[in-house]
């Protein structure tokens, strides 16, 4: 099968010829890397044409600065491949056959979507992070979607980030499964949206994909800002509500299990805000809506529910606020 990486490019000069070698080399060669400069103001704008010249299974858009979300909206337009995926554009895959198994898998299981761990990388320690988390294929293939998703939040590797999945594109053109432009945290308010349209799910057990940190520009690198953690406001109140309509039992405490973990965030994040960022994220809705850690499958939100259990919200809040933001 063929496969669509979408790449975002905004001054990566520094990191792109590695993250997009490291596809190039894979050893499964149906596949195409959809690089979408967003007016990058560095060379990045360059190296992505040189490297159109050397491999034509590589395409490059240019267009104005728009975000990542409508930088992967345009590449999806663009994108001919039987499954997607997505990739940071200083990030990099670590294993040359990931590709070749993960064909292997999908060739089989033909699921919607495909998820797999990662590994970080510290540039600023030069150091890796390896997961120390376990999720067996055997528990997710060919299980209804109830049950795949509760064993992957059970294990603690349902990512929000779109780069931890290889997603069916047919599944994304006829559900538009396409990124809201303008807002923080697209991420999670994408994998929500596709959580209520997939319905089989496969997991790749080898690590590859590594995710870089600690250089300085990266988001992670940066304050929270009222907008993003507004932005994370929005979107769990709309899923909440859309949670609350869903009949299916166990893919309704699933989904809400999904959203404990961003819920758990946000009350972290809150805290840091002015008092009058406080009052305008509406803290009112913050707390109300603590009762969706019951639904705590995931490690940490486990966790997190234990203290609020014991020690209450503002107690919870001040450790969250310590525990994500560290």
């Amino acid at each position: 099968m063929k496969y669509s990486v979408i790449i975002p490019v905004y001054n990566s000069e520094k990191y792109l010829e590695k993250c997009v070698q490291s596809i190039l080399v894979q050893s499964h060669k149906d596949l195409e890397v959809i690089l979408v400069d967003d007016e990058s103001n560095d060379s990045s704008p360059y190296i992505c044409d040189s490297f159109a010249h050397l491999d034509n299974r590589i395409k490059v858009i240019h267009k104005e600065n728009g975000g990542t979300a409508d930088s992967r909206n345009v590449g999806l337009q663009m994108a001919s491949g039987d499954y997607i995926m997505f990739m940071d554009n200083d990030d990099y895959w670590k294993k040359k056959n990931a590709l070749r198994d993960i064909d292997c898998q999908l060739n089989e299981s033909h699921a919607d979507v495909l998820m797999y761990d990662t590994m970080e990388y510290w540039e600023n320690k030069k150091k890796f992070s390896k997961p120390n988390r376990v999720c067996n294929r055997t528990d997710v293939v060919n299980h209804t979607k109830e049950s795949a998703l509760k064993v992957l939040i059970e294990q603690g590797v349902l990512y929000r980030a779109v780069w931890a999945k290889v997603v069916k594109r047919d599944l994304i053109i006829d559900n538009n499964l396409f990124f809201e432009k303008g807002i923080r945290n697209e991420d999670t308010e994408w994998t929500a949206k596709m959580l209520l349209c997939a319905e089989s799910y496969d997991w790749y057990e080898q690590v590859f994909y590594v995710y870089r940190k600690g250089t300085g520009v990266a988001q992670t690198d940066k304050k929270v800002s009222f907008k993003e953690v507004n932005d994370l406001k929005n979107i769990l109140k709309k899923y909440i509500s859309i949670a609350n309509e869903i009949t299916n039992s166990e893919f309704q405490k699933a989904f809400r299990a999904y959203l404990a973990f961003p819920y758990a965030v946000l009350v972290g994040q809150v805290q840091v805000l002015t008092k009058n960022e406080k009052k305008a994220i509406g803290m009112s809705f913050v707390k109300k809506n603590s009762n969706i850690l019951r639904n705590d499958m995931d490690p940490t939100v486990k966790k997190v529910a234990c203290v609020y259990r014991i020690l209450g919200y503002y107690i919870t809040a001040f450790m969250l606020k310590i525990y994500f933001l560290r």
